[in-house]
């Protein structure tokens, strides 16, 4: 399977965007250089070494899915039923219908690049995750 480093890029983007990390808190984070974290991000000329030193730094982030796309973007729960890392649902901005709406254009964007590859049921799961968090915000305001 070929690796596609925009195709990485645009799901650490993602990723980041749904952790509301920046890139100096993705560098204070790693302890990477700013252009390493820049060129990974714009899907640039890097050395999957580099990546692989960044991604150890984020427990749930599931590699496969950031190289090839495949699978969910978190890692599974453990047995007992707790998180390999940090829950998705934590990360949430108080703001969760605004936030929603930004992680839904980021998903036309992602599904647009992974529907061009074949991915077309990781898309349909996100989708379905966002759609059950926007309606959870949509049951909690009333």
């Amino acid at each position: 399977m070929a690796i596609d480093l925009q195709q990485i890029g645009k799901r650490f983007r993602f990723y980041t965007h749904l952790k509301e990390l920046e890139i100096p808190e993705i560098q204070k984070i790693t302890g990477s250089d700013t252009q390493v974290l820049e060129n990974i991000i714009c899907g640039q000329d890097y050395m999957l070494d580099e990546l692989v030193a960044i991604i150890k730094h984020f427990p749930d982030l599931n590699s496969k899915w950031l190289i090839y796309g495949e699978g969910s973007m978190f890692k599974p729960m453990n047995e007992d039923g707790t998180c390999t890392g940090n829950h998705p649902k934590d990360c949430l901005k108080k703001d969760k219908a605004q936030y929603l709406k930004q992680m839904q254009e980021m998903l036309l964007e992602l599904d647009a690049a992974e529907v061009a590859k074949g991915h077309k049921p990781d898309m349909d799961a996100l989708r379905a995750k966002i759609v059950e968090l926007k309606d959870s915000t949509s049951t909690a305001a009333e």
